[in-house]
């Protein structure tokens, strides 16, 4: 039995992870919410901990007095106060005396990649964390690099948590805003595939890897854009990003961007993209070798051209 803390676990990827890990019942399963009680029905070895991560020291009791072993932390927007919620969950975990295990809200790629292929301001509060991490050599952890989630290309008919959008290639409108050539190679992942993977990280019992890469699927984004043309029976009004636009923070608006701005300000959202179609455009998703797939294979993970097909054919 793995006593896991969940930081972020009401939505998103981190409800995705709770879901996995609450199927083994000889798990108990805490999501750490800054909010009473959870907005869903849960099984008898889900809790919810009321969090306030301003105070280390609470929090250091809440993750002691739970004897919790392992802490997830699926904490977004990367936002200063976020940030600072992770490092608090860091430090209150390395004091607890009961927590050995740790992955940090990572989960994409490297954010220690240089500004040439990944040019986003907020990188930087990411490598701190890491680097408050490695202050704490009691704290065994993880980072889960997963690429870009594959969810983004089923919605709305896909079964995911994550925030509907569509990055690059709107489906639905049939419009595209590709990064670069779109020739690049990009790593996708569907956010149950990463959960699987997760829960292997968490019930094994070696010692995790500094990095741990997932990748569901390798395409081009003119892959994609091949394979969603076909299933919805036409072409679509596709742009291509160059390098330096994309380096200068120009992007092709596509109409699935529109309804993100009342979640976040549209200068961040296209900066977001911007940086991370430079990304994209120079490889950094482009995950194809020493792989965490190789340790676990016997996790098939799901395919972009079967995941366009199973969602949008007929509609």
């Amino acid at each position: 039995m793995v006593r896991i803390a969940i930081a972020g676990g009401t939505g998103g990827l981190g409800r995705t992870l709770l879901d996995e890990l609450a199927q083994n019942s000889d798990h108990m399963v805490f999501v750490l919410s800054r909010k009473p009680g959870l907005p869903f029905d849960s099984p008898a070895n889900v809790r919810c901990l009321v969090t306030k991560y301003e105070n280390v020291d609470d929090l250091k009791e809440l993750l002691k007095n739970n004897e919790i072993h392992t802490v997830i932390s699926t904490l977004n927007p990367p936002l200063p106060e976020v940030h600072a919620a992770q490092d608090n969950l860091i430090r209150a975990a390395a004091q607890s005396g009961t927590v050995k295990r740790f992955i940090p809200s990572e989960w994409a790629i490297d954010y220690f990649t240089d500004d040439e292929r990944l040019p986003l301001s907020w990188k930087v509060p990411k490598r701190q964390s890491i680097a408050e991490l490695k202050k704490h050599p009691e704290l065994e952890y993880t980072m889960v690099y997963n690429g870009y989630f594959l969810d983004y290309y089923g919605m709305p008919h896909c079964e995911s948590y994550m925030l509907r959008e569509a990055p690059f290639i709107d489906i639905a409108a049939r419009k595209a805003g590709i990064p670069g050539s779109g020739n690049e190679k990009v790593t996708f992942t569907y956010t149950k595939d990463v959960a699987k993977f997760v829960r292997k990280l968490v019930e094994s019992e070696s010692k995790w890897p500094a990095r741990s890469v997932i990748a569901g699927d390798v395409f081009t984004f003119n892959e994609v854009l091949e394979v969603a043309e076909r299933v919805r029976g036409e072409r679509f009004d596709v742009a291509y990003d160059s390098l330096d636009d994309l380096r200068k923070g120009k992007i092709t608006e596509i109409p699935s961007y529109l309804p993100l701005y009342d979640a976040f300000s549209k200068e961040f959202m296209l900066e977001m993209m911007a940086g991370f179609g430079v990304a994209m455009a120079t490889g950094v998703f482009a995950f194809e070798s020493d792989l965490l797939n190789e340790t676990y294979p016997d996790i098939h993970t799901t395919k972009m051209r079967d995941f366009i097909k199973d969602h949008w054919h007929g509609r």
